[in-house]
């Protein structure tokens, strides 16, 4: 692909959507071992959007000859969270509405979330749970990145 053509979004989606693929999983995996009313254990997950940022910054970085600017950066980072958390509260709006009607009270009864959540209240806060770790995920990568000394080395 043509430096050029090579943008912030379309990095940033495409790692976004592996990304929301990988929650989706986690979350019935969790479902298949009987552990999805483990609320905290759903937070597990950030580990994917960790690895999700780093290497999309890391690509992005790669694409452009080893040059990035720092906003571009940290909206890989929020970019990537939105996109990852949306498929996740899409996901979760269609399994508390369709396939477990139950487990929207198992989150209601849970100290994370607000006795008052409602499937819209869940879709926003999936999103802003997702949006703002992977903004400061990517404030924290870029500390990293956004040197030159820290070259992404090229492949034999």
């Amino acid at each position: 692909m043509a430096l050029s053509k090579i943008t912030y979004q379309k990095v940033s989606l495409k790692y976004g959507i592996f990304v929301g693929i990988a929650h989706v999983l986690f979350f019935l995996i969790m479902r298949l071992l009987n552990l999805q009313n483990r609320i905290e254990l759903s937070f597990l997950s950030a580990v994917f959007l960790i690895i999700g940022i780093a290497v999309a910054i890391s690509q992005f970085k790669k694409a452009k000859g080893g040059n990035i600017n720092y906003f571009q950066g940290l909206a890989i980072g929020a970019t990537t969270g939105v996109v990852s958390s949306t498929i996740l509260a899409l996901f979760l709006v269609l399994y508390v509405t369709g396939l477990d009607t139950a487990y929207l009270a198992n989150l209601q009864s849970s100290s994370l979330f607000p006795v008052s959540l409602s499937v819209l209240s869940l879709f926003v806060l999936t999103i802003i749970y997702g949006t703002i770790p992977g903004f400061i995920i990517a404030f924290v990568a870029m500390q990293w990145f956004k040197r030159a000394d820290h070259a992404v080395p090229e492949r034999i």
